[in-house]
C-alpha cells in the first residue's frame, strides 16, 4: 500500500512540479524583484519539503535490487547485509578491497564480488539514468537511496582517526581546493566563501562557512525538475563538467577523495535522506 501510495505522489508530485516550475516561473506577467524570485523559490521549497517525497519510490526500487544482486553479502563495514546506521560511518577503509571506500563505491565493489558484474558493467549501470529526465527508473540509484535510508537519524562519523581515511582526507580538501581546466574554476569559486552567495535564487553553501553538513546529509536528493534522484557522485559530475574539468569517473579515487572530505567536515550532521529540491 505504501508503495502504490508513494507511486502516485511521485507520478503526481512530478508533473505539478514540473509545471510550477516552468509555467507559472517562466510565463508570470509579473516583474519581479530578485528579492521576490527568492521567497517564491524558498516558499516552494518549504512546500516540497512538507509534502511526501517522490524520491522514497527509489528506496523500494532498492530494497528489492538489493536481493537481485546478492548485495545482501555486502559488507558496508557492520558486517555483511549490516545495513542500519553503516552508511553514516562512510567513507572507511575496508582491508578485504585494501583501501578507503565511500557508499558508491562500495556498492560499486560488491556489485563486482557479489553481483557478477565487470567494471565496465557497473559503469554503465550507475550512468543509466544520468543527463535524462523522467521515465528512468534506476536500480543502481534505488540502491543507493536504499542504504542511505537505512542510516536516517543516524550522525555522520568518518573515523579521522585512521591514518588511512586521514590521508583521503587531505587528498579531497587538496582536490577541492585545486584549480583546473580553461576557467581556472575549482569547487572553491563556489562553496568557500566567508559570505553568502547565490546562483540566481539558491544560496550556495559554503564549507568555511561550516555548512558541509547541509550539502551532504539528504543525498541522494530528489529533483523535480527532472523527476529522478541525484546521487552524490552524480552531484560530482555534473559540478566538474560544469567547471571544464575532465571528466569525472564514478567510484575513481576523485570521488572517495571528495566524499571523505565532505562527510568528514559534516561529521555530527544527521542524515536525512532524499533530500528534494528544483
Amino acid at each position: 500500500m505504501r508503495k502504490k501510495l508513494i507511486l502516485a505522489v511521485f507520478t503526481t508530485g512530478a508533473l505539478a512540479g514540473g509545471l510550477f516550475a516552468t509555467k507559472a516561473f517562466a510565463q508570470t506577467d509579473v516583474e519581479l524583484t530578485p528579492e521576490q524570485e527568492i521567497k517564491l523559490v524558498q516558499e516552494y521549497n518549504r512546500l516540497l519539503a512538507e509534502g511526501v517525497n517522490p524520491g522514497e519510490v527509489w528506496y523500494e526500487v532498492g530494497k528489492e535490487a538489493i536481493k537481485k544482486y546478492k548485495l545482501d553479502k555486502c559488507d558496508l563495514g557492520l558486517g555483511p547485509g549490516n545495513f542500519k546506521g553503516a552508511a553514516a560511518k562512510l567513507p572507511r577503509y575496508f582491508p578485504d578491497a585494501g583501501k578507503v571506500m565511500d557508499l558508491e563505491t562500495r556498492v560499486g565493489w560488491c556489485l563486482q564480488q557479489h553481483g557478477g558484474m565487470k567494471p565496465e558493467e557497473v559503469q554503465k549501470f550507475v550512468k543509466q539514468c544520468w543527463g535524462k529526465t523522467g521515465n528512468c527508473l534506476s536500480e543502481y540509484d534505488g540502491i543507493i537511496m536504499y542504504l542511505t535510508m537505512e542510516s536516517n537519524g543516524q550522525k555522520i562519523s568518518v573515523d579521522l582517526k585512521d591514518p588511512r581515511v586521514k590521508k583521503m582526507y587531505e587528498i579531497g580538501k587538496a582536490a577541492f581546493n585545486m584549480k583546473l581546466g580553461p576557467w581556472d574554476f575549482n569547487c572553491v569559486t563556489c562553496h568557500a566563501g566567508k559570505q553568502e552567495v547565490r546562483i540566481r535564487a539558491t544560496r550556495l553553501w559554503s564549507v568555511d562557512r561550516g555548512e558541509a553538513g547541509q550539502a551532504v546529509h539528504y543525498f541522494p536528493k530528489y529533483l523535480v525538475r527532472w523527476g529522478l534522484p541525484m546521487s552524490m557522485h552524480y552531484r560530482y559530475a555534473e559540478c566538474i563538467r560544469q567547471m571544464r574539468w575532465p571528466e569525472f569517473i564514478p567510484h575513481s579515487d576523485l570521488g572517495v577523495a571528495l566524499s571523505t572530505y565532505l562527510y568528514a567536515e559534516a561529521n555530527g550532521t544527521e542524515i536525512k535522506a532524499p533530500g528534494i529540491g528544483r
